[in-house]
């Protein structure tokens, strides 16, 4: 007979993704249950529902395991942030892109995922907080691209999986337009127009770019800046999109790409953001600090 001296409370979106979570819930509950855990599942039907849950119930369980996208874990996360009571967290990626996942090495079924949850391996990973009372996992953003996550229609998603967003980031293109904005970090103050900027803690983002894995540590307490100036002519514009494509951040004089976890951003008029892979509505000055180590992730267990 199984001990359950463990309670596990389980968010689910069900939704998320192509649906896969429906089909799955044995293949979910079943390694919780092997491990000694006795699970309640909570399910969302609308935007801030998993923030809800985390926030008032989280406290009561030993774990809390999120099964959706990005969009889910940032909204579990930030309620537990808000009510103090931080739990370990078991993501189980049940999105498009899931860009959070490939940076922790998550595995890529559901099953899989829940067994690693079952085995216990946890790593710290720092958490950004954005102005006041919101925070992201992975990252912060405006400008060129960083409508694609949150304006990709889920059915399109869900039919074409990553290319929905290539699809839809093509369309940006031509709507591409520059904002001027003062950054201020560490010893430096950067001010000029530009068309995209991100701070980030992730490998991949905006459902179209990626780091180098050996560049990003997800616990070192320090942001990714990437910067993106207005191209002045063609040549600049295909400059900035050949780099892109070969991951190459510091070869163009119009990217910028720093190291910091404190970052004041001032912008002479409001500008939408994207937290995570959602609309976070119009900013004009804005504050982001990373606060280190703060959440405990399960993840694969690598070999040294």
């Amino acid at each position: 007979m199984i001990d359950y001296n463990k309670k596990a409370l389980v968010i689910v979106n069900p939704t998320a993704g192509k649906k896969s979570v429906q089909s799955n819930m044995f293949n979910i509950i079943n390694p919780l249950c092997q491990a000694g855990y006795m699970p309640t599942v909570v399910t969302t039907s609308a935007s801030g529902d998993a923030t809800v849950y985390a926030h008032e119930m989280g406290g009561d369980y030993d774990i809390v395991v999120c099964c959706g996208g990005d969009g889910t874990l940032n909204e579990t996360i930030t309620g537990m942030m808000s009510s103090g009571n931080i739990k370990p967290i078991g993501y189980i990626p049940c999105g498009t892109t899931n860009d959070m996942a490939k940076s922790l090495g998550l595995p890529k079924t559901i099953k899989a995922a829940a067994e690693m949850i079952a085995e216990g391996n946890r790593g710290f990973h720092d958490v950004g907080r954005f102005g006041e009372g919101m925070y992201f996992s992975y990252i912060a953003s405006f400008g060129a691209f960083t409508k694609v996550s949150y304006t990709t229609p889920q059915a399109t998603k869900n039919l074409l999986g990553h290319f929905a967003y290539v699809l839809e980031g093509a369309k940006e293109l031509g709507k591409i337009r520059s904002y001027h904005v003062k950054f201020t970090f560490d010893d430096q103050v950067i001010e000029d127009d530009f068309i995209y900027a991100s701070i980030t803690n992730t490998t991949s983002f905006a459902g179209l770019f990626s780091f180098p894995k050996n560049t990003v540590t997800l616990n070192d307490g320090l942001f990714e800046l990437l910067l993106i100036r207005n191209p002045k002519n063609p040549i600049e514009t295909s400059s900035i999109l050949l780099n892109l494509s070969k991951k190459d951040f510091t070869s163009d004089k119009n990217m910028i790409l720093a190291h910091t976890s404190h970052i004041k951003i001032e912008t002479e008029e409001p500008i939408i953001w994207t937290v995570d892979g959602e609309c976070s509505g119009e900013v004009t000055n804005i504050d982001i600090q990373n606060i280190p180590d703060t959440i405990s992730i399960y993840m694969p267990k690598f070999e040294e």
